[in-house]
C-alpha cells in the first residue's frame, strides 16, 4: 500500500546526499528572502565538512551531517530593496547567489484558476509588457508535468519523481517572466508591493485539475485509516477521487498506470512543498476545489481541506501559516460536474470559520455566464486577495 511513499522518501534522500555543494531548491539568485524573521538557509555539501553562509554582513557556520545536509539560521533582516549576495563557502567550493532582496514571499498554489497565466487574462498582455517597471517583484514559476489531454512520453514519465517534477528559477519581473505566471499571483503581488513599498516574492506551483488529496502530506495520508484506499497502487479505481481526474490520469499514463502522476494522492506535496519545509512564507494564496466539488461528498471534502491546512502547517513547520482561500466562482451552463459547487463553497466557508488564520475570499459575484470553468478576469480576485492580506493581522513568524 505504501510502497510508493517509501520510494518517495528514499529517492529524495539519495538525490540529496550525492549532490555537490549547493543551496537547496528554494534558494536562487534574484530571490526574495523573508523579512523580520530568522532566515533558515539550507543545502548540501561534503558529509562532515564545514560550510559558511554569508549575507548582509553576517556569517553563519555549520557542518554537514553524515548525509551531506546542512542548515544555518541567519538573523532577521528588515525589508530591503538593495540587491545583495548570498554566498556559500566550503573546502570544496564557493557559490554566490546575486541580487537577493528581503521582503515578503507568498506561496501561490491550487489548480487551474490559480495557474491561469497572466498573458491570457483580461488586461494581461498589457500588464506583461509593463512588468519590468517593477524590478522588486521577484517570481518563481514552478512548472510540473502537463495534465492536459495527452499521453506522456518517456521523458515526462521520467521526471515524475519528487526531485525532478517541478522545475523553475527565480527571476526579476519582466514580460518573459510574467507571461506564463499566475495572473492572480502577479496582480496580488503587485498590489501588495505598491501598498507596502517592500519587495515581494511569489512562488507559484499550481497544477491544473489537481485534487486536494494530491496536495496532502504523506504523513497525513498514512495516519488516517479513511485514506487507506488513496494510498493503494490501484488509486485510479478509488471512487473517492474525481472520475474526471482519474480518467485524465489514465490518459496521461497510458500503459504505465503504476507510475507517479500529479493527481496521485500525496504527490504534489512531496514534489512541490516538501522541499520548502521551514521556509518562512508570509502566507499561502490557495485557489482550488473545482475537481473535488465534482463529488457530492461534503463531509469528505471538508476533511480533506482541513487536513490540508493543518498538514501543511505541520509539515512545513509553520504552525501559524496564514491561508487566503479563494471561493469557487459563479459560472454559467448546466454541466453536471458543476452541480455541487454551492455545497463546496459552503465547505470552504466552514473550514475558514473553524480554523485560525484561514481567510475566505468571496468571489461568487465575480464569476461569469460562460460554462467555462476559468473566468479570465483575474484582477478583481487578486485585488480582494491583496485587500484581505492587508486587513489581516500580521502572520505569526
Amino acid at each position: 500500500m505504501q510502497r510508493w511513499l517509501c520510494l518517495l522518501v528514499m529517492n529524495g534522500l539519495l538525490a540529496f546526499s550525492v549532490q555537490a555543494l549547493d543551496f537547496a531548491r528554494p534558494f536562487g539568485g534574484c530571490m526574495v528572502l523573508p523579512r523580520a524573521t530568522p532566515i533558515p538557509v539550507w543545502g548540501r555539501g561534503m558529509p562532515g565538512g564545514e560550510v559558511k553562509v554569508t549575507f548582509a554582513g553576517q556569517t553563519k557556520s555549520t557542518r554537514c551531517d553524515h548525509d551531506g545536509c546542512w542548515r544555518v539560521v541567519l538573523d532577521a533582516e528588515p525589508a530591503s530593496a538593495q540587491g545583495r549576495d548570498l554566498s556559500l563557502t566550503a573546502a570544496d567550493g564557493h557559490l554566490v547567489l546575486n541580487d537577493v532582496l528581503v521582503g515578503d514571499v507568498w506561496l501561490c498554489s491550487g489548480q487551474s484558476n490559480m495557474d491561469f497565466p497572466l498573458a491570457k487574462a483580461v488586461g494581461g498582455p498589457a500588464e506583461c509588457a509593463a512588468a519590468a517597471a517593477f524590478p522588486h517583484i521577484r517570481v518563481l514559476d514552478l512548472s510540473g508535468a502537463p495534465t492536459t489531454a495527452r499521453a506522456y512520453d518517456t521523458a515526462t514519465l521520467a521526471r515524475l519523481t519528487p526531485q525532478d517534477h517541478f522545475t523553475g528559477t527565480w527571476a526579476v519581473a519582466s514580460p518573459a517572466a510574467t507571461a506564463g505566471l499566475s495572473a492572480i499571483a502577479w496582480w496580488t503581488a503587485k498590489t501588495l508591493h505598491l501598498q507596502q513599498a517592500i519587495p515581494i516574492g511569489v512562488v507559484e506551483n499550481a497544477v491544473g485539475g489537481s485534487g486536494t488529496e494530491a496536495w496532502l502530506p504523506r504523513e497525513v495520508l498514512a495516519a488516517d485509516p479513511k485514506y487507506k484506499e488513496l494510498l493503494d497502487d490501484d488509486w485510479l479505481d478509488c471512487p473517492r477521487l474525481s472520475p474526471w481526474a482519474r480518467s485524465r490520469a489514465r490518459l496521461n499514463l497510458g500503459t504505465h498506470l503504476h507510475a507517479m502522476h500529479p493527481f496521485r494522492p500525496g504527490f504534489l506535496f512531496e514534489s512541490g512543498l516538501r522541499p520548502w519545509a521551514g521556509f518562512p512564507f508570509a502566507g499561502v494564496l490557495w485557489y482550488q476545489g473545482e475537481t473535488n466539488a465534482e463529488l457530492a461528498a461534503d463531509s469528505w471534502n471538508e476533511g480533506l481541506l482541513e487536513n490540508l491546512v493543518r498538514g501543511w502547517r505541520a509539515a512545513l513547520n509553520r504552525p501559524h501559516l496564514a491561508f487566503f482561500m479563494v471561493q469557487l466562482p459563479r459560472i454559467g451552463g448546466n454541466d453536471p460536474l458543476r452541480a455541487h459547487w454551492p455545497e463546496y463553497r459552503a465547505v470552504q466557508a466552514r473550514v475558514a470559520k473553524r480554523l485560525s488564520d484561514v481567510h475566505l475570499i468571496v468571489t461568487q459575484d465575480l464569476g461569469w455566464d460562460s460554462p467555462d470553468v476559468h473566468p479570465p478576469d483575474k484582477l478583481p480576485v487578486a485585488r480582494r486577495l491583496a485587500a484581505a492580506v492587508l486587513q489581516a493581522a500580521p502572520p505569526a513568524r
